[in-house]
């Protein structure tokens, strides 16, 4: 067993040593007391088990989980592999069997790149305090107590299991941190006040407890999502008791928060599909492609706030379907032909608001993420373009 034990650490070593030249070729690894911390932590020790995932013949994914039980040496070698990894499925009511299973995955372990990414872009001092929301995993949390020691790192966690778990795997291999249990969006008070805070799950806003908890020139990194699934990936400077900064150019996202509510696609889907077959069609002015463009719809959910978008395919014809709670709904319908033709109906005109944002947005100049910034007060997460003074929206929650 000792053999075995000690083949498995001195492969996992040459993984992490893989692992990390390939971050540092492609420029998420940039500095040497990162790296070191990369080739400290062993990975697979806080990845007991996960799931890979494959389409099935109805389009439905299925996720097979992999351990070291399951296939060792495949389950080593994927743990360093710079791939996310789902690791619950509904919030840990689906269990695994070795059975390809469905569910809606609820926690997940980031690429590395990313992780050590932002990590980076963190801009972590010596002797500096960190508040991590989103323990996950706890790779993140071992990095920074790789690179602070564990007296400087706070983590928060929603799902106890979770948290009780990292603790185990993580002083397994020699970490420490300050774990809490509780709703991130409270941050922790009594471990701050804090140099840096980071994000691993992606809120719709900045909640004003972390703003609180900031030191006077500290950072906030977090990626935002917002009602139309787009994501804003922000680095915030606090000063004089607000926040600010630029959204980055760079595609960063995570599990949305536990406490969003989302509304109940099933019941607004069947009255709006009812109602269509009732409604009159339009002429869209809107490209389907662009529909799926991110930068856009950035910009669409921050006009139509609660306004969520899903697909639905039917024979010889694929629909994008906007709904709002209150019952309003749209659909931009493409077939097969190339013809396109629009629908809405309920109390607003959701794809004639559709279409007004995407005039404003193309007008704009088609403005990437890089071009919006976000001030945090403890009132109100407020968007601009180009400038704070050129406010164009609220995040909410």
């Amino acid at each position: 067993m000792s053999d075995t034990l000690n083949r498995t650490e001195e492969t996992a070593r040459a993984l992490r040593v893989a692992l990390a030249d390939k971050l540092q070729r492609d420029g998420s690894l940039r500095t040497p007391q990162w790296r070191d911390a990369v080739l400290a932590v062993p990975r697979h020790a806080l990845l007991p088990s996960f799931y890979t995932t494959a389409d099935g013949a109805d389009g439905i994914t299925r996720y097979t989980a992999v351990s070291r039980d399951t296939d060792a040496q495949r389950w080593l070698r994927l743990a360093y592999e710079n791939t996310t990894w789902v690791t619950q499925l509904d919030h840990g009511t689906t269990k695994p069997t070795g059975e390809p299973c469905t569910g809606t995955p609820t926690s997940s372990s980031t690429l590395p790149g990313v992780v050590v990414r932002m990590l980076e872009e963190l801009d972590v001092q010596d002797q500096m305090k960190v508040l991590e929301v989103g323990t996950g995993t706890g790779y993140s949390t071992a990095l920074l107590c790789a690179r602070l020691g564990d007296r400087y790192v706070t983590s928060v966690e929603h799902d106890a299991a979770l948290s009780a778990a990292d603790g185990e795997r993580l002083a397994s291999v020699g970490y420490r941190p300050r774990l809490v249990v509780g709703d991130g969006a409270e941050g922790s008070p009594d471990g701050g006040p804090y140099g840096r805070i980071i994000a691993t799950y992606s809120p719709s806003r900045v909640p004003s407890a972390w703003l609180a908890q900031a030191l006077p020139g500290a950072v906030i990194l977090v990626s935002l999502v917002g009602s139309l699934d787009a994501y804003g990936y922000v680095k915030l400077h606090v000063s004089d008791g607000e926040a600010q900064g630029r959204f980055l150019n760079s595609d960063v996202s995570f599990m949305p928060s536990r406490e969003t509510l989302r509304p109940a696609i099933g019941p607004l889907m069947r009255a709006a599909v009812q109602a269509r077959d009732k409604a009159t069609g339009l002429d869209p002015a809107i490209h389907p492609d662009l529909l799926d463009d991110p930068a856009f719809l950035w910009s669409a959910q921050l006009a139509m706030p609660g306004t969520t978008r899903l697909r639905l395919a039917a024979d010889r014809v694929a629909g994008q379907w906007f709904l709002h709670p209150d019952g309003s709904w749209a659909v931009l319908e493409s077939w097969n032909d190339g013809t396109t033709r629009a629908f809405q109906g309920g109390p607003r005109a959701l794809w004639t608001e559709l279409e007004a944002s995407a005039s404003t947005w193309l007008s704009n100049g088609r403005p990437g993420l890089e071009r919006y910034g976000l001030t945090v007060t403890p009132e109100a997460n407020t968007v601009w373009l180009d400038d704070p003074g050129n406010p164009i929206g609220v995040l909410r929650e």
